[in-house]
């Protein structure tokens, strides 16, 4: 004899108890780990390949065997020293990665990283979208998005009204 139906709906059951009806979920939920890149940053290829071994060795603070490895397409299982060594490197060639879109609000107020930033000029500019990214000093740098681009650096605004 077969299973009917309403045989199967009967004995029908979450798979877990967060999703059966009013079900939660006691316990805690893990977030995927992030996982190292699979290959070496386009910029990184670029400069140990462009120049000389030596050179790129010295820069980065590598071994020459670890820049040739690298220029023959070798990326490790655990890149960490390889990602610290060019961070620094950028960093000292004040290379500028990360751009966020920030409003002008009222007053000429940025806020970014949950702080405001203010300039000479900028309450001119109430209501346009700039470009802003931290240079590396750590002091935040505005540029506008129309032609011709203007960086402006901004100095933290000590406002009370959010």
């Amino acid at each position: 004899m077969g299973i009917t139906q309403a045989a199967m709906d009967t004995l029908d059951r979450a798979p877990r108890a967060a999703n059966a009806a009013g079900g939660t979920l006691a316990g805690p939920v893990f977030k995927k780990r992030s996982k190292p890149l699979k290959s070496a940053p386009p910029q990184l290829l670029h400069f140990v390949r462009e120049g000389s071994v030596s050179d790129a060795a010295r820069e980065l603070g590598l071994t020459r065997a670890t820049v040739y490895r690298l220029r023959d397409g070798y990326w490790p299982g655990n890149p960490a020293n390889i990602l610290q060594a060019w961070a620094r490197f950028k960093a000292g060639r004040g290379a500028l990665d990360s751009w966020f879109l920030r409003r002008v609000r009222a007053g000429g107020v940025v806020r970014h990283a949950g702080q405001d930033f203010s300039a000479p000029g900028l309450p001119a500019r109430t209501g346009q979208i700039l470009a802003v990214a931290r240079d590396t000093d750590g002091n935040l740098l505005a540029q506008t998005l129309e032609l011709p681009a203007e960086r402006i650096a901004l100095t933290a605004a000590y406002n009370t009204q959010h």
